[in-house]
């Protein structure tokens, strides 16, 4: 059998983590390998990264842990390996100085936010606990989404061949609130976070781009049925809407 190639001074918080995987041993793993994160930030993420950049570093860093075998190879070697992903998120990150450069500041900020949130809750976050974090509101976290890539809001939800169902974008006109715009947001503001999630991703509120339901269920670690069953809700009380005279 191949020896443990792991650094004595990782094994500790390593072995806590594998035997019982938490945001606290998480955390802890994540503070004893600092000194490698560190340096890959220095390596690929150039001598002025993004603020940003540390927040992703730490995400992979989860992520190798994931993948490591102590018998093939020591965990710096294999963070450092995983790390260089780092160089193309500060390539990309260094294209956002063409925005304005609010919406700019405003996109490093909420993207910082979303990856703090998500590491805190174990899920990535809804757009509703992101603007009670940043401070900033949800048209202001679609403006910023949207000046990257437009995208229509305002939408309803049409039956699916598997009977998951899926929402459709909805002809409305950028800039415009209409009534059926209001009671969306009536609905989706009086929603638990995990509803708003699958709400924003599948009706594409905020900016956000339209995802299947298999796709919401990845990011939230259910099942496909479990989304097609939140969905179907949510339509249910979307459908309510004429009972309570909303034009």
């Amino acid at each position: 059998m191949t020896d443990i190639q792991l650094e004595p001074q990782y094994r500790e918080a390593f072995d806590t983590w594998k035997r019982l995987p938490s945001p606290q041993s998480s955390g802890q793993l994540l503070k004893t390998v600092k000194p490698v994160i560190n340096t890959a930030l220095r390596t690929y993420g150039g001598t002025s990264f993004s603020p940003t950049l540390r927040t992703r570093a730490k995400k992979l860093s989860l992520e190798a842990f994931n993948s490591y075998d102590p018998h093939k190879g020591s965990m710096k070697t294999h963070l450092m390996s995983n790390l260089q992903r780092l160089r193309r998120i500060q390539a990309k990150s260094q294209q956002i100085i063409s925005m304005p450069e609010r919406v700019a500041m405003d996109r490093l900020r909420t993207d910082d936010a979303g990856l703090e949130l998500e590491e805190t809750l174990g899920r990535p976050p809804s757009d509703s606990e992101l603007a009670d974090f940043t401070g900033l509101s949800t048209k202001r976290l679609a403006h910023i989404r949207q000046a990257q890539q437009p995208v229509a809001e305002g939408t309803l939800m049409q039956p699916t061949a598997d009977g998951a169902g899926m929402f459709s974008p909805a002809s409305t006109i950028p800039g415009q609130t209409t009534g059926s715009d209001a009671w969306v947001e009536f609905v989706y503001g009086d929603l638990n976070p995990t509803d708003q999630f699958v709400m924003e991703r599948a009706m594409g509120l905020h900016g956000h781009q339209t995802i299947p339901a298999q796709q919401i269920a990845k990011h939230l670690g259910i099942t496909p049925g479990a989304i097609s069953q939140r969905m179907s809700r949510i339509q249910q009380l979307l459908d309510q809407r004429d009972e309570f005279g909303v034009l």
